[in-house]
């Protein structure tokens, strides 16, 4: 099983080298490494040129938004599974993508969620994130999804639901979540693991002005998908946020 791991980047010189090192120190052997740079302008490009032994394609250019960076690298992708590891992100050992997708093939899976820890610039844990373990299809109602970037899907799963939709700036993988699940018709599994370290300050930790859009456009995209849809529920998900950060480290 070939998988096709995706890396966007733009403008992150300080951390794009740890990230192409992490993908290349897998202990998986069948990997298809893209990188998708975002027409960076602080020497990013020329760091990801420097490992192009360790990338299998690199791909300049500006974009729109990270979401349509990503659907470029899925498109250009060969790989009968996808994963994404965004610029700052690393795997938490060198057997997280093995040990996914073994448990894809396992267990006869389209696709699996995990779990992963948010570090600070020193390393230290900031939150632990462990909604895969009890996540269900009706949280989605709470704003509640699973952690992105610890998703292993089978291609031809994107391709069906027409990849991820560029409309959102900050909520595009929640979009997409709704997506996946409204269907309810494909085998999707918990592994009970960590295999991402993900480097704090992501797109959803924004000012207030962008929760309340965050919020708006969450609301909107399950109305879109014929879920139930209420902005009271997403309390719920603020709580979760409470609960990751204070209690569960």
């Amino acid at each position: 099983m070939i998988v096709s791991i995706i890396t966007v980047v733009k403008n992150d010189f300080h951390n794009i080298e740890k990230t192409i090192n992490s993908v290349f120190k897998q202990n998986y052997k069948k990997i298809e490494y893209i990188v998708i740079d975002g027409n960076s302008t602080d020497g990013t490009l020329e760091i990801i040129k420097k490992n192009k032994k360790k990338i299998s394609k690199i791909h300049s250019e500006k974009d729109d938004n990270l979401y349509q960076a990503l659907n470029k690298g899925i498109k250009m992708s060969k790989g009968d599974v996808v994963g994404i590891l965004h610029s700052g992100d690393i795997y938490a050992s060198k057997s997280s993508i093995k040990k996914s997708l073994e448990f894809i093939k396992k267990n006869r899976l389209d696709f699996v969620i995990s779990n992963l820890k948010i570090i600070d610039n020193t390393n230290m844990v900031y939150r632990y994130i462990t909604t895969s373990n009890f996540f269900r299809r009706g949280m989605l109602s709470m704003g509640i999804q699973p952690p992105h970037p610890t998703l292993f899907i089978k291609k031809k799963i994107i391709e069906e639901v027409k990849y991820y939709s560029t409309r959102y700036k900050i909520v595009g993988d929640f979009d997409f979540f709704c997506k996946i699940f409204k269907k309810n018709e494909y085998n999707w599994g918990k592994f009970f693991r960590t295999t991402i370290l993900q480097k704090r300050g992501g797109l959803s930790d924004g000012d207030i002005a962008s929760k309340i859009i965050m919020i708006n456009d969450m609301y909107k995209i399950l109305k879109k998908n014929d879920y139930y849809a209420s902005r009271l529920l997403f309390i719920f998900k603020f709580i979760l946020r409470i609960k990751e950060i204070f209690f569960n480290k």
